[in-house]
């Protein structure tokens, strides 16, 4: 059991690792390319779920049972995006700010 739970902590630190760099990365565009902010989403998205799959078939080869090491990585890529996403919430809004743009409007 208390193998199984350092599984599910390494996975939810490697997630975590993940998030982090899906933020960094997700904070650059939107400083420097806001227009393509979006494409970084899908990119985000397939990271984390490269990340799941290859937990769930590397789980086998691991001392670790794979429901626990499923269960970090989720938390791993989820639990800070919280933190993260409000983080990414004030950059775009001051980011807005120094264009002049206002809610709702579009480039044009």
């Amino acid at each position: 059991m208390i193998s199984d739970l350092s599984g599910a902590a390494l996975a939810f630190v490697l997630g975590l690792g993940i998030c982090f760099g899906n933020y960094k990365l997700s904070d650059f565009f939107l400083k420097k390319q806001p227009d393509k902010f979006s494409y970084v989403s899908l990119i985000r998205q397939a990271v984390q779920v490269v990340y799941i799959v290859a937990l769930f078939f590397a789980a086998k080869h691991t001392p670790w049972d794979r429901t626990y090491l499923l269960i970090g990585g989720a938390l791993g890529v989820t639990l800070p995006m919280l933190y993260f996403t409000t983080r990414l919430l004030k950059t775009n809004n001051s980011v807005k700010a120094q264009t002049g743009k206002k809610e709702g409007e579009e480039n044009g």
